[in-house]
């Protein structure tokens, strides 16, 4: 028998934000069948959504940033130092105007992936980057020693707090 996972909200407010994050992964499903693999459109879908919970105040714009100030995002490096889907040496990194944007040839399975954009990412209260197992440990390396500003996760930033969180493989270079 499956365990049953429950949460208990204090607040009906933090009930409510669960439940339009809860909503907001619906959409993204609703989204991606919509779109019917074409990833350009899926993205332009998921930002309508997006500014659809700004409109309905459920997301805040940062008033900083000018871009959806999100509490807390869980971020992870692959071995070749991207971050969501924001690989090194691909145009997507300096998308500017977008909030979400694709990519159709990923270096990384599957081809067809829709990312957030830097400034969205980097509009977060606090980025946590989490970092396992050593073959991240060369671009971890890269960005902590040497500032290696090509490799997407270097440009990781927060308005409060950026934390990298590493495993001992991962800090093994440093």
């Amino acid at each position: 028998m499956a365990q049953r996972k429950m949460i208990v909200f204090p607040t009906k407010n933090e009930l409510s934000e669960a439940m339009a994050a809860y909503t907001a992964k619906l959409s993204a499903k609703f989204i991606k069948e919509k779109a019917d693999g074409n990833a350009e459109h899926c993205a332009a879908l998921y930002e309508d959504c997006l500014k659809n919970l700004v409109k309905e105040k459920i997301i805040l714009i940062s008033k900083k940033t000018g871009y959806p100030e999100f509490d807390l995002q869980l971020l992870e490096m692959g071995p070749d130092g991207h971050m969501a889907s924001l690989f090194p040496n691909y145009p997507q990194i300096n998308e500017k105007q977008k909030w979400v944007t694709h990519i159709t040839d990923s270096p990384k399975p599957p081809p067809k992936r829709i990312t957030f954009t830097l400034p969205v990412i980097n509009s977060a209260l606090y980025n946590l980057m989490a970092i396992c197992d050593k073959p991240q440990a060369k671009s971890v390396a890269e960005i902590m020693k040497h500032n290696n500003v090509s490799l997407p996760s270097a440009h990781l930033s927060a308005q409060v707090e950026n934390v990298w969180y590493l495993d001992q493989a991962a800090a093994s270079e440093l």
